[in-house]
């Protein structure tokens, strides 16, 4: 019984100065401080995205896009329309070689995204830059930027072969050298043989 009574007392006595030394001596306890903040800190992983502080608000100017480095380091992608038949959506197909590993030729690979159109701007064949966004759907997690050239406007604005040719040989001083043009036949006299003059 005795020895009961004695494990009972050390164990209220060993609790009564547990307190007393935390609060012993007030440089030990500020010593210890800086070490357990530091333990306590957690490192920033490769997930964390740090951001930046908003510009204050301009007293009479529009209400601007709050600025973070996540919106600035959203990927983008320049592709063309393959259909903008949805309402305010667009499949962009995005090409781009790569080199197969083994065999060291360059292999053309496609993908196509959905993206968001909010007024419709994009039709098909259109060149188009997309950022990636919030989900919209899902499908779409990508949004139009800009259209970079209209359907057909490049193959417009290019001169034809023909007349790159006629303009070199002009350049040139060849024009009396070049054979002339032939007529070409009509339909009637072209399923039969051209006649021989008799005698």
């Amino acid at each position: 019984m005795a020895e009961k009574t004695d494990k009972k007392t050390i164990k209220t006595a060993t609790r009564a100065k547990a307190p007393a030394r935390a609060t012993a001596t007030p440089r030990a306890a500020a010593t210890k401080a800086p070490a357990k903040a530091a333990a306590v800190a957690r490192p920033i992983g490769k997930r964390t995205v740090a951001r930046k502080r908003a510009a204050p608000p301009a007293a009479a100017g529009p209400a601007q896009e709050q600025w973070t480095w996540r919106r600035l380091r959203r990927k983008t992608k320049v592709g063309v329309v393959v259909s903008a038949k949805m309402a305010k959506t667009i499949v962009v197909e995005v090409g781009r070689f790569r080199e197969h590993p083994l065999y060291k030729k360059m292999i053309r690979l496609r993908k196509r995204f959905a993206a968001h159109d909010a007024n419709g701007d994009a039709k098909a064949g259109d060149l188009v830059r997309i950022q990636e966004s919030r989900p919209y759907s899902a499908t779409k997690r990508w949004r139009l930027v800009e259209v970079i050239s209209r359907a057909g406007e490049a193959g417009a604005a290019a001169p034809r072969v023909a007349e790159i040719e006629k303009a070199l040989e002009e350049q040139e001083g060849v024009r009396e050298i070049l054979a002339p043009e032939r007529e070409e036949p009509s339909v009637g006299s072209a399923s039969r043989p051209p006649e021989e003059p008799e005698g």
